[in-house]
């Protein structure tokens, strides 16, 4: 939990918004940065509430070790991961561990009047435990996110439906193309994100994500747009 006056920046935040928390600096003098998700915020008192997967080592969990209560620490711009189309009443949440701050977050801000379906690659069951109750959310644990190439929803036959996918980069991809052609989703119904890349660093991510913002920025982009971060994150394809 985070508070002080640099939050009034903090403007319109939309459910899964993400900050980079910046942990130390590498080698090379550049800032070691993780993506954390909001779960709550709390404009009038000033307060930013995020989640945090803690795991036996890494570098987040090193730096959260030497963190005391009044402590001040250093965010990177927000990251914009959600937004409700108006009209909405069905969705689809695909993920996997690496996701599940983010889906916890979008389920906890949909009235009991959405249907929610999220599928889980998670590598333990246990980890749904941050999942909130909701009247009208299925949850499917599957093995690995490239299952549903193999797979198509009956609520997308019944229903517009909006989706969501934020696995692993060539996950994604796979995923994406499969849920435009066989699922039959529009282009503009579906939100795809890149939470983690193989083979790279979340570093050498976070700067090239960095890269892509700012040439964004200097091109009249939008940085809270969901769509320009797709973009940045997994190309025009």
């Amino acid at each position: 939990m985070l508070e002080g006056a640099a939050l009034a920046q903090y403007r319109a935040p939309r459910p899964a918004d993400a900050f980079e928390l910046e942990l130390s600096a590498d080698d090379t003098g550049r800032p070691l940065l993780r993506a954390c998700t909001v779960r709550a915020f709390d404009a009038d008192a000033e307060r930013l509430t995020l989640d945090i997967a803690r795991h036996e080592r890494g570098v987040a969990v090193n730096r959260l070790a030497t963190v005391s209560r009044g402590d001040a620490v250093t965010l990177a711009g927000m990251r914009p991961e959600w937004v409700v189309a108006e009209g909405f009443r069905d969705h689809i949440l695909v993920g996997d561990d690496t996701a599940v701050p983010a889906i916890a977050a979008i389920v906890d801000s949909l009235g009991p009047e959405h249907r929610i379906r999220v599928y889980a690659a998670l590598t333990d069951p246990a980890d749904r435990a941050p999942l909130p109750a909701h009247p009208n959310l299925e949850l499917r644990l599957i093995t690995t996110v490239t299952e549903l190439e193999s797979h198509v929803p009956d609520v997308v036959s019944e229903h517009r439906t909006q989706v969501w996918v934020a696995p692993e980069a060539a996950a994604v991809r796979r995923v994406r193309a499969h849920v435009l052609g066989s699922w039959g989703i529009a282009r503009a119904d579906l939100l795809a994100r890149a939470y983690w890349k193989r083979s790279l660093t979340n570093t050498d991510t976070d700067a090239a994500s960095l890269l892509g913002y700012r040439e964004a920025v200097l091109a009249g982009g939008d940085i809270h747009d969901p769509a320009l971060a797709e973009r940045i994150d997994l190309g025009s394809e």
